[in-house]
C-alpha cells in the first residue's frame, strides 16, 4: 500500500494482574480505509481501542501516529490531536443539547470571554449539513433517539478535526434505516481521508463496510489481511478457532401442555389486541422490526408496564400479574434487552447478580439463607461456564457474553418454568452465542418454556419451533419453525394489521 499510516501499533502488550490481556499486538490504520477489528468477547478489543485513545496505557510496544512515536496517550491528547471515539453506549452529556455537547471545552467565545452562541449553533448546523441529517439542536440530548445521539458524537469528532474516528458496536440497537445512515457516514468520512477502525459481531456489516479486517483470538494477533482474503466462514473460524455452523435441530422436548396463554392483550399505543399460546418445553419465537412491539407485550405480560385489557393464563389460571416480582413467583421470568440498565447491577459481584431472584423468591419475612445462596452462586457461575470463573468479580468487567450467561444462570436459579429471553444474543461474539443456545436446549430439555425475540433472523430461524411475527403492535402471523423462511417472516413482519384482515 503506498498510503502512508496515520496510526501504526507494534509489538502492544498489556495485563491487569496476573492475566494477560494483550500480547505482542500490530495494528495499522490508513488514511481513506475502514479497518474492521473482530473477536470474541474477551479477544482484547476493547483494550486495544482504550489504549489507543488513551484509556489503558501498554505495558509494552509503540505507537507511531502521524509520524511521532510514542509511548502511550492519555485521553486530553488522543482527543485534541485527532483520535475519537464513538461507543457503543454514548459517551456525551445527555441534559445538554446538540450544540452544547459538540463544541464542550472547545466553545468559540467573544471578545468579552463569553460563549458565541451564534457562532457555536452555526458551526453545529454546518457540521450536521455535513453530514446531511437533521438533527435538532436546541433539546437535550436525552430526548433524542440513541442514533440521532451517535451523530452528534460524530459532529463533535469532526468539530475536533479527527484523523481517526473509531466506532465501537455502533448499530446494537438501530433500525435498519438508521444503520443505512450511519454507512452513509461512514463512507462519506471514508471518502475524505479519515482512518476508521470499526468494531462488530454482525457479519453483514463487516464485509459491507469493512477494506482491511485484525482478528484477536485470547488477546494474540491471528490475522490482519484484505477482507478479500476472507469469507464469513473463514473469518469466524479464525475468530473462534473451530468451524461453527448454525442448523436448526430438532426440539424433542415440547409437548401439548399449555404453559402460557394470552388472549386480546392490549397496552399504550404499542400492543393491540395480542393473542398466542405457550406450550411446555417450546421455544416460541418473536420476529418482526424495530418498534414492532415485541418487547411492550412482555413487559405487559410480567406487569412491567400497564396493562389496558386481555387475560393472562399461567398453567390454565387466569391471572392479573401486577409486578414483575410477582411475576417471577409465579414463575416467569425475562431476560431484558438493555442487559446493562436492567438486567445487571453493575457495581455488585457476579455472586450478588446471579442470586437476586433466587434471594426474592426465596426470602421470608427479611431472612436470608446466605450459605446456601452463596454456594448456589458458586454452583451456578461454574454449571453457566462464566469467565472469568469468579463469583467475586464485579460483573461489569465481564464481556457481554458472559454478562447474558449470569442473567440467564440468575432465572435458573429462581427456577423460572416459562423465560422470555429478549435480544439474548445481542452484542455477543458467536462463541458464546454457541454457549447461549445450549443453554436454551438445557433449559427446554428441563421442562421449561421461552419465548424468544430477535432480531436476528438466522437465530429466531434455527432456534424456534413455532415464530410469532408482530407488526405495529398487532401479530401478523404464526408460522411454524420448521417451515418459516426469512422471506415468509419479513413478509409478515411488513404487513399492517389492516391488511392482514383483509380491510
Amino acid at each position: 500500500m503506498n498510503k502512508e499510516a496515520v496510526l501504526q501499533m507494534s509489538g502492544i502488550s498489556k495485563s491487569f494482574s496476573s492475566i494477560q490481556v494483550l500480547r505482542d499486538i500490530s495494528l495499522t490504520l490508513y488514511p481513506g480505509e475502514v479497518h474492521c477489528l473482530v473477536g470474541e468477547n474477551g479477544a482484547g478489543k476493547s483494550t486495544l481501542i482504550k489504549i489507543i485513545s488513551g484509556a489503558y496505557f501498554p505495558d509494552a510496544g509503540t505507537i507511531t501516529y502521524l509520524g511521532q512515536s510514542l509511548r502511550e496517550i492519555a485521553p486530553r491528547w488522543a482527543r485534541e490531536n485527532g483520535i475519537s471515539t464513538i461507543y457503543q453506549e454514548i459517551d456525551l452529556a445527555l441534559h445538554l443539547n446538540a450544540v452544547e455537547n459538540i463544541m464542550l471545552g472547545v466553545e468559540p467565545c467573544t471578545g468579552f470571554g463569553n460563549i458565541n452562541k451564534k457562532t457555536a449553533t452555526a458551526r453545529a448546523a454546518e457540521l450536521f449539513k455535513k453530514l446531511d441529517v437533521d438533527i435538532p439542536l436546541n433539546i437535550s440530548l436525552s430526548r433524542l433517539r440513541l442514533a440521532e445521539q451517535q451523530t452528534v458524537a460524530i459532529a463533535k469528532a469532526l468539530h475536533l478535526n479527527s484523523k481517526v474516528m473509531i466506532f465501537d458496536e455502533p448499530t446494537s440497537v438501530f433500525t435498519n434505516k438508521e444503520i443505512d445512515v450511519l454507512f452513509r457516514i461512514i463512507n462519506d468520512l471514508k471518502s475524505e481521508g479519515m482512518a476508521i477502525l470499526y468494531i462488530s459481531h454482525h457479519m453483514d456489516e463487516i464485509f459491507q463496510l469493512g477494506d482491511r479486517i485484525t482478528v484477536l483470538r485470547d488477546g494474540e494477533l491471528i490475522h490482519s489481511k484484505p477482507i478479500a482474503d476472507f469469507t464469513k466462514e473463514t473469518l469466524i473460524q479464525a475468530m473462534v478457532g473451530r468451524n461453527i455452523e448454525f442448523k436448526r435441530s430438532e426440539n424433542t422436548y415440547k409437548s401439548d401442555e399449555v404453559v402460557l396463554e394470552v388472549k386480546n392483550l392490549s397496552a399504550g399505543k404499542m400492543v393491540k389486541d395480542v393473542s398466542f399460546v405457550l406450550h411446555r418445553g417450546e421455544i416460541l419465537g418473536f420476529g418482526g422490526l424495530v418498534g414492532a412491539g415485541r418487547t411492550e407485550v412482555m413487559r405487559a405480560l410480567i406487569g412491567a408496564d400497564k396493562l389496558d385489557s386481555g387475560e393472562v393464563s399461567v398453567f390454565g389460571k387466569r391471572t392479573v400479574i401486577s409486578n414483575p416480582r410477582q411475576s417471577l413467583q409465579m414463575g416467569i421470568g425475562m431476560l431484558p434487552e438493555n442487559r446493562t440498565s436492567e438486567g445487571i447491577v453493575a457495581e455488585r459481584p457476579v455472586k450478588d447478580n446471579i442470586t437476586y431472584a433466587l434471594i426474592e423468591k426465596t426470602s421470608r419475612m427479611g431472612l436470608i439463607a446466605w450459605r446456601k445462596i452463596n454456594a448456589a452462586a458458586v454452583e451456578m457461575v461454574d454449571k453457566m461456564t462464566v469467565r472469568p470463573p469468579d463469583p467475586h468479580k464485579l460483573i461489569r468487567y465481564l464481556s457481554g457474553g458472559n454478562q447474558q450467561k449470569v442473567i440467564l444462570g440468575k432465572l435458573l436459579l429462581a427456577e423460572c418454568d416459562i423465560v422470555i429471553l429478549d435480544e439474548p444474543t445481542r452484542g455477543v461474539d458467536v462463541g458464546a452465542r454457541t454457549e447461549i443456545y445450549s443453554i436454551i436446549r438445557e433449559m427446554v430439555a428441563l421442562g421449561k418454556s421461552v419465548i424468544l425475540i430477535s432480531s436476528d433472523m438466522t437465530e429466531l430461524l434455527t432456534q424456534s419451533d413455532r415464530i410469532i411475527v408482530m407488526c405495529e403492535g398487532t401479530v401478523t402471523s404464526e408460522l411454524d419453525g420448521a417451515e418459516a423462511t426469512e422471506e415468509k417472516v419479513l413478509s409478515s413482519a411488513l404487513k399492517s394489521s389492516e391488511k392482514v384482515m383483509g380491510l
